[in-house]
Parts: structure tokens; C-alpha cells; sequence
């Protein structure tokens, strides 16, 4: 496991955003976004939503859900602009974690236990009933049809709702089930946070465990998996293919000196590597089955200079950006 952030308020919902490589993360604890990832490391948007929950994007627009006055917002510049507001809660239990299909938004009514689609302009095009309290969905990241996945917390259990209407059981005895994803070897992993787990429930073993409140849960670009613990303040990554570690933040270079970048493998995952696009460097020891390769980042004039590489495997690629000065 590696530690992408730490030091979040309450981090609860995750979205891997596949353009950039970066990771926001919703801080339930004050209503900020973080940027997870990227030169920067670790940076907060200006918007505060109040109770940041889930995250989704259509096209360029990103939404969040507010569950501290259930509605979903879209985020415009440095303000919001609400999409759709629901009914409150009495007592405060209001909308979980949404996501897209590429085209409409999903959006668990957790107190009222129904799903939502509803598209950008905040138009209800249809509805799930007779869940308990929804708090999680996964969508096909292809904007495919169904069949989408409800984690229902209060009922302990995952559905699979069918395209005509109606839902099924994928599994149960999930206690406080909060988020849930299909990876693509069709596995679906669930996020128990009272446990401090992360389970696949299609073999039935923990993929991680002594987690503390572990809440959001998403795939990289290499089907490594994203989880939030919001009680630690951390994103962490579990590593089931390959990763990228870089250096410290504006590590100083000699003139003609390369940078070693260091490559973390899951257990039996040998699959080939290769750079696919390298920006501020060029490459000088490829990716092999070693641990690390080797970049010559170009003469910096600037006080601070970027280099940002994209490694590609089988699995999909990883987006890795250092700082460095001469």
C-alpha cells in the first residue's frame, strides 16, 4: 500500500480523473476538494460544498454531492451552481456517493431509498425504488447500460439493478456497506467501514484490512485501487499491477544529472513496461523488470520545472509528474 495524501479532514468520496492522472477527493470533514496528485502534489480547490460526499464528472463538468443540503452541485470556476436539490432529512442523513454513466448522473436519495438518473440539467429521466438507504453506486466507466451496483448500507447488501426495473442480490451480509466497484475482471469490491475493510465479495476475501474507516473507493489507470480512510486523513493506493514512485518536491539537479524513477510491482504482476509520452525529459534506461528507470530532465531556467511521463502496460497507464531545478 502507498500513501498518496495524508493530513485530509474526514477525506470520504473519490474521483481518479483519467485525463491528468490525479485523484480529487472530497474532505467531508470542511467541505473542500483536494487535488491528489499532479506537480503539485496535494492542492485544494476554492469551492466549499459544506459536506462533501460523492464525486462524479460528465464531459469537463465536475459534481459533488453537498449531504449537508442534499443536493448535487456542479462546480463553475471558483462557485457552484446546484443541479438538482432533494428533500432533507430531518435528521441530517441526506444524499451518499453519486457517479456518471458518461451522459447522466446517478444519484442515491439514501434517505428515501431510491436512485436517481438525472442528466446535466437536473431533470429526473428515471428511478429505482425499495432500497433501504443507498449510499454507494458504480456505473459502467464505458457509459454502457446496467448493469449498474447499489452498496445499500442499511441493508447489508449490494444490488445489480436490472435495465427494465428492479434489482437482484450480488451480496449480502456486508455490514455498513458504503461504496462499491467492479474492477475489470468483473470482481466487485466493497468498502466496509466499521470493519476497516476492503473486500471482494465475488471470492470473499479481504483485499485489505485495519483500515480505519475506509469510505471512497476507485481504480487508477492501471486498475490499481484508490481507497479514502477517513479517520487516518489518508488516500491510499493498493497496488494490484505496477506504479510510479517519484522524488521529493523540486529535488535539485546538477547539470546533465538523470532522475531515477522507481517502479513498485504487485506480487506476480511481470507484465512489460514502456514509456508511452514523456514531457521535460527524454528517456535514458527504459522500463524493464528492474524497480526503477531513468529520465534526463531538460535545462530548467525557471525557478521550478515539471517533468510528467506516462508509463503504459497491459493493465492501462500510470501519469507521474516530478519537480526539479538546476
Amino acid at each position: 500500500m502507498i500513501v498518496l495524501a495524508s493530513g485530509l479532514s474526514g477525506p470520504d468520496d473519490l474521483l481518479y480523473l483519467a485525463a491528468d492522472g490525479r485523484v480529487m477527493v472530497g474532505e467531508h470533514g470542511d467541505g473542500r476538494l483536494a487535488i491528489v496528485g499532479g506537480p503539485s502534489r496535494l492542492k485544494r480547490l476554492p469551492q466549499v460544498i459544506g459536506e462533501a460526499e460523492g464525486i462524479a464528472q460528465i464531459g469537463s463538468t465536475i459534481y459533488v454531492a453537498d449531504q449537508l443540503h442534499n443536493r448535487v452541485v456542479a462546480l463553475t470556476g471558483s462557485g457552484v451552481r446546484t443541479v438538482i436539490q432533494l428533500q432533507p432529512d430531518p435528521n441530517g442523513l441526506n444524499l451518499d456517493g453519486i457517479t456518471s454513466n458518461g451522459t447522466q448522473l446517478i444519484v442515491p436519495d439514501s434517505p428515501h431509498g431510491t436512485v436517481l438518473f438525472v442528466d446535466p440539467s437536473g431533470h429526473v429521466t428515471a428511478r429505482q425504488t425499495g432500497l433501504n438507504r443507498p449510499a454507494g453506486v458504480w456505473a459502467n466507466p464505458a457509459g454502457q447500460p446496467g448493469p449498474y451496483l447499489i452498496a445499500d448500507e442499511n441493508a447489508s447488501a449490494v444490488y445489480a439493478l436490472k435495465n427494465a426495473g428492479g434489482f437482484t442480490l450480488v451480496a449480502g451480509n456486508l455490514p455498513g456497506v458504503d461504496d462499491v466497484a467492479r474492477d475489470a475482471r468483473g470482481h466487485v469490491l466493497v468498502t466496509l467501514p466499521g470493519l476497516g475493510i476492503l473486500r471482494d465479495v465475488t471470492t470473499g476475501g479481504n483485499v485489505a484490512a485495519g483500515l480505519r474507516n475506509p469510505q471512497g473507493l476507485d481504480f487508477d489507470g492501471a486498475q490499481n485501487l484508490l481507497v479514502t480512510e477517513s479517520d487516518n486523513g489518508r488516500v491510499d493506493l493498493i497496488v494490484r499491477t505496477f506504479a510510479l514512485r517519484v522524488p521529493g518536491a523540486a529535488v535539485r539537479l546538477l547539470p546533465g544529472q538523470g532522475v531515477c524513477l522507481g517502479i513498485t510491482r504487485a506480487r506476480g504482476y511481470a507484465a512489460p513496461l514502456s514509456v508511452g509520452q514523456i514531457t521535460g525529459a527524454t528517456v535514458t534506461r527504459a522500463p524493464s523488470g528492474s524497480g526503477s528507470f531513468e529520465v534526463l530532465p531538460q535545462p530548467c531556467a525557471a525557478a521550478v520545472c515539471t517533468v510528467a511521463v506516462i508509463v503504459t502496460s497491459p493493465a492501462g497507464r500510470e501519469l507521474a509528474y516530478f519537480t526539479y531545478r538546476d
